[in-house]
C-alpha cells in the first residue's frame, strides 16, 4: 500500500474515532448529570426501610412481600425486575439479597444507588451484603453501613420476624453474626407466627443446593432449625432453586439482572425472575414471575459504556466535566486533522496535470 493510502486511511479513522469521540463526551455528559440530579433514595437501606415500614399499618389479611437477588452488571434486567414488581399490587416491601454492586468499590456502589433511583420505586427496600458488596480494603463493612444501614438488622411486621443477615464475609463480623441471630431468634421466637430470614449465602449444602465454602454454615443451619425458622431466603447463586432440610424452606432467588450461571444445578432454575411471597391464614405462598433478560446490546456495549465510564474514567479524571472536555476536544482534533487530510488530498489530485499519450499520426491515403 502507497504512502499517501496510508495516509488517507489514518485520515479516515481519525475521523471515525474523533467522531465517536464527540458522541461518547455528549453521551457521558448526559448520563453524568442525570446522575447527579438524583438524590438518594429515601426509601433504600436498612434504617430508612424499617422507619418507613414501621409507619404502614399491618395488612388486613395476607402479607405480600417482593424479593430479588444478585443485580451486579443486569441493570437493564433489574429495571424490567422493578417494572414489573409496579404492577404487583399490595406489596409492603422489597429486600435485596446483595451483589447489588458489581464489585466492592465506593464508585459502584454510588452507580447501584443511583440507578435504582431512577426506577422511581417507593417501596421500603432492605439490603443484605453481598459477597461483591463488601471487602476489606476496598469497600469494608464501616462504609457499607454508611450507606445502607445495619449489615444485620431485625423487624417485625403483620405478626411474623424478619431477620437480615447480612454480615457473613469476614471471620469476626460473621461471628457476631451468629450471635445476633441467636440472641434474635431465642428473644422473639414465642412471640411471633413465622420467622423470615434473608441472607446472601445459604447455609446448607442439602440436596439442590450445592455449598459455596461458606464457613460456620453448620452452626447458622442448626440455629434455623431450633428456633423453627419458617424461610431462608438467599442470593449467590445466578438463577432460582428451592429445597426444605428439617422444616426449613431454602429458596435461592439469585436472577435479579446478573448473568446466568449453571453451577452445579439442574437447568429448571436458570431464568431471571422476581420473587413474591404471600402469607397468611396460616400459609405461606411463593409466586415466581420469570422476566425476559435484556438484549445483548442493552445487556452489553450500552451499559458497559455507561458504568465504565461513570465508575472508572470519571473518578480517575476526578470530574465528568474535565472528561467530556478532553474527550470532546481529542475528538474534535481527531476529525478536524483526518477533514484536513482528505481535503488537501483531493486539491492535490484535482490540480495534477492530466496524463498524454503519444499518438501515432493519422494514416493518409495517397490521392
Amino acid at each position: 500500500m502507497s504512502g499517501r493510502r496510508l495516509h488517507s486511511l489514518a485520515a479516515w479513522l481519525a475521523m471515525t474515532g474523533g467522531g465517536l469521540g464527540i458522541v461518547l463526551a455528549f453521551y457521558v455528559a448526559a448520563h453524568a448529570w442525570e446522575h447527579s440530579r438524583l438524590p438518594f433514595p429515601a426509601n433504600l437501606g436498612n434504617a430508612r426501610a424499617a422507619a418507613l415500614l414501621a409507619q404502614r399499618p399491618d395488612p388486613a389479611e395476607r402479607l405480600k412481600f417482593a424479593i430479588v437477588g444478585d443485580i451486579n452488571n443486569g441493570v437493564e434486567t433489574f429495571e424490567a425486575v422493578i417494572a414489573r414488581l409496579r404492577e404487583e399490587k399490595d406489596v409492603s416491601f422489597l429486600l435485596l439479597l446483595g451483589d447489588c454492586a458489581a464489585d466492592p468499590n465506593p464508585h459502584l456502589h454510588d452507580y447501584f444507588v443511583r440507578e435504582f433511583a431512577e426506577t422511581g420505586l417507593a417501596l421500603p427496600t432492605f439490603i443484605v451484603a453481598g459477597n461483591h458488596d463488601v471487602d476489606a480494603g476496598k469497600f469494608d463493612y464501616t462504609q457499607f453501613e454508611s450507606l445502607y444501614g445495619p449489615a444485620n438488622f431485625s423487624f417485625r411486621f403483620h405478626g411474623d420476624l424478619f431477620v437480615g443477615l447480612g454480615g457473613l464475609h469476614t471471620p469476626q463480623k460473621r461471628r457476631e453474626t451468629l450471635a445476633f441471630l441467636e440472641h434474635t431468634l431465642r428473644d422473639a421466637r414465642p412471640a411471633v407466627r413465622r420467622i423470615y430470614v434473608f441472607m446472601h449465602f445459604a447455609p446448607t449444602a442439602a440436596s439442590g443446593i450445592p455449598t459455596d465454602g461458606f464457613d460456620d454454615s453448620t452452626e447458622f443451619q442448626a440455629l434455623l432449625e431450633t428456633y423453627r425458622v419458617n424461610y431462608v431466603f438467599s442470593g449467590h447463586y445466578h438463577r432460582l432453586a428451592r429445597t426444605e432440610v428439617n422444616g426449613v424452606v431454602y429458596l435461592v432467588s439469585g436472577g435479579g439482572g446478573a448473568r446466568l450461571r449453571h453451577d452445579q444445578f439442574e437447568d429448571i432454575g436458570l431464568f431471571h425472575h422476581l420473587t413474591l411471597i404471600e402469607a397468611g391464614n396460616g400459609v405461606t405462598s411463593e409466586h415466581i414471575i420469570p422476566i425476559p433478560p435484556a438484549s445483548l446490546v442493552a445487556q452489553g456495549l450500552e451499559h458497559h459504556v455507561e458504568r465504565f465510564a461513570l465508575t472508572v474514567l470519571v473518578p480517575a479524571f476526578g470530574s465528568a466535566p474535565l472528561l467530556c472536555g478532553l474527550m470532546g476536544l481529542a475528538g474534535t482534533g481527531a476529525l478536524a486533522w483526518g477533514v484536513s487530510v482528505l481535503w488537501r488530498q483531493r486539491r492535490r489530485g484535482s490540480r495534477r496535470p492530466g496524463r498524454t499519450h503519444d499518438r501515432a499520426p493519422d494514416a493518409r491515403v495517397p490521392e
